[in-house]
């Protein structure tokens, strides 16, 4: 058998039509696309796999006429060859042998070459169909599923299956071997277009925070760039405050515009250290957390988010703050930029946060780090005009430390400055982050409640005074003493239309706290009150 004849024959393997003549792909295979291949510098042996499938992709009339223009011209005329040679001898030796005559002779020799064409090309001719193009048929309808895969039944099948076996093999694995070259050559573009983004992204971060000096100006700032690379939707600039165990928002920004978080209708979302969403807590840990496309959000304050980058924001040597942006987006694009531009938003924020701080010492009062008095004026007529604009309450409480002239004479003034700080820290711990804390002089303090009517100004006002009552001052060494408050509520409306009148109504009810017996709660009444008298007021607290 010619080896020609198995290219031919083997394109069976590839050429899988159906009924209405397509092309039916084998569907353990992906055969892959030549013509398609990427500009790689592949070896010889890729070409040759490629002009194989060529050669397998033959059409079954193709294949067929090979198997029988193999027969005609080349295994027919080779009989033919072989059966006159035999009767060019077999007249020779009956003319020698035999001493015949010529028509004798060519009678003999004819009915030789007779004999043998008319036995030899049928059978032949048979062999070539049932042993050659016979099994190619069989395989074939067993690839595409005509008929049932059987057992090797001759050498030939064997072989062709063998074949079919190793040519889906190599193509399998070329074809794997370029799709793994296509994966790592995108993969491989996409971190260089990634680079490059990040690298510029890195250049405009400078450029952009190099005049932002306040927190505001690196809120406006940072959620400007942070937009550019990143579709958030919401972006929070998160700040620890230790003193109440939570993180407090210092800017909000939704849609690209900046929410002005004191004329902001309800609480603005809280942020509890033992109950932070998970990008936050993993930003505090490593500096940096993404979370692309979650089936739910992590952020109870955010449940359309589903998708979040927090970056971890430094300042006086640890993790302080947090930049929170959140989209609703199930596919944003990577957040490489912003993960390389975290040290630089970072070293931002810790600038923008010293010049908060420089501000807040000129408002704060260094004992008990409340605000001062003037600062706390300020706030009160803020909260009074907005009260009176959109008709909402607002609660101002006095708080004053009972027996104070006491402490101060048996334990020192030193004791007496221990029990004013703990006091206001046991205050700043009762209350709310938008509430204010100021220290007015001595022992005395003062809460401005914003959006708080008289009966939770009231809750709040006991549990700060139970909250006093129940802790323990320790003054020197094994010397325990016990304070108290007194508290005076003030509630507009119906009180203070001005900030002086609202701050002189609960000063009213203060004294009648004191007068009361002191450890008490007051609401200031409706109509005037007798102002105190010095012995009643502040010379309590001396």
């Amino acid at each position: 058998m010619e080896p020609s004849i198995l290219p031919d024959s083997g394109g069976v393997l590839k050429d899988m039509r159906s009924s209405h003549g397509e092309v039916r792909p084998d569907p353990g295979l992906e055969a892959p696309a030549f013509d398609e291949t990427p500009d790689l510098n592949l070896p010889d042996e890729f070409d040759a796999l490629g002009e194989l499938g060529e050669v397998l992709a033959t059409s079954d009339s193709v294949r067929a006429r090979g198997v029988m223009d193999f027969f005609w011209t080349g295994l027919a005329p080779f009989t033919l060859l072989v059966v006159f040679g035999t009767s060019v001898v077999v007249f020779a030796l009956t003319a020698y042998l035999l001493d015949a005559e010529l028509p004798h002779l060519l009678a003999l020799s004819g009915s030789v070459m007779g004999v043998g064409l008319v036995v030899l090309l049928p059978l032949e001719y048979r062999l070539v169909r049932a042993r050659i193009l016979g099994p190619v048929k069989r395989l074939e309808f067993e690839l595409v599923g005509k008929s049932p895969w059987r057992p090797e039944r001759d050498a030939l099948l064997g072989s062709l299956r063998r074949v079919v076996g190793e040519i889906r093999r190599a193509l399998r694995t070329m074809d794997n071997d370029l799709r793994l070259e296509r994966e790592r050559g995108d993969d491989l573009q996409a971190r260089l277009a990634e680079r490059a983004v990040a690298e510029v992204f890195v250049d405009r971060v400078v450029e952009g925070l190099r005049g932002a000096e306040s927190v505001s100006q690196f809120a406006v700032e940072a959620g400007r760039l942070v937009r550019s690379v990143w579709p958030a939707d919401d972006l929070l600039l998160l700040n620890r405050e230790d003193r109440q165990g939570e993180f407090g928002i210092l800017a909000w920004e939704h849609g690209g515009v900046m929410v002005d978080l004191a004329t902001l209708e309800g609480e603005p979302p809280r942020y509890r250290l033992g109950s932070l969403p998970v990008p936050v807590k993993e930003a505090l840990r490593s500096g940096f957390c993404a979370e692309i496309g979650l089936p739910f959000s992590q952020d109870a304050n955010f449940p359309q988010a589903r998708s979040f980058v927090a970056i971890g924001l430094d300042h006086r040597g640890g993790a302080s703050g947090v930049m929170l942006a959140l989209s609703s987006r199930l596919d944003p694009p990577g957040e490489e930029p912003l993960r390389r531009s975290r040290p630089l938003f970072s070293m931002g924020f810790g600038r923008a946060m010293y010049v908060r701080e420089l501000g807040e010492a000129e408002i704060r009062d260094a004992l008990t780090g409340a605000f001062t008095h003037d600062h706390f004026l300020t706030l009160v007529r803020y909260e009074v005009a907005r009260a009176n604009r959109y008709s909402r309450p607002v609660a101002c409480l006095m708080i004053d430390v009972d027996d104070l002239r006491r402490i101060n004479g048996e334990h020192g003034s030193a004791a007496g400055d221990r029990v004013i700080a703990e006091v206001a820290q046991l205050v700043a711990g009762a209350i709310r982050s938008s509430d204010s804390l100021a220290r007015i002089s001595g022992g005395r303090l003062s809460l401005l409640l914003p959006e708080t009517n008289t009966e939770a100004s009231e809750v709040v006002a006991e549990r700060v005074r139970s909250r006093v009552e129940e802790h323990p001052f320790i003054l020197e060494k094994s010397q325990v003493e016990r304070a108290t408050v007194s508290v005076g509520i003030a509630v507009h409306p119906p009180l203070g239309v001005t900030a002086m009148s609202l701050v002189d109504a609960a000063e009213r009810a203060l004294a009648e706290a004191k007068r009361g017996g002191r450890n008490r709660v007051t609401v200031a009444a409706g109509g005037p009150v007798e102002p105190a008298r010095p012995s009643e007021g502040h010379g309590d607290s001396g």
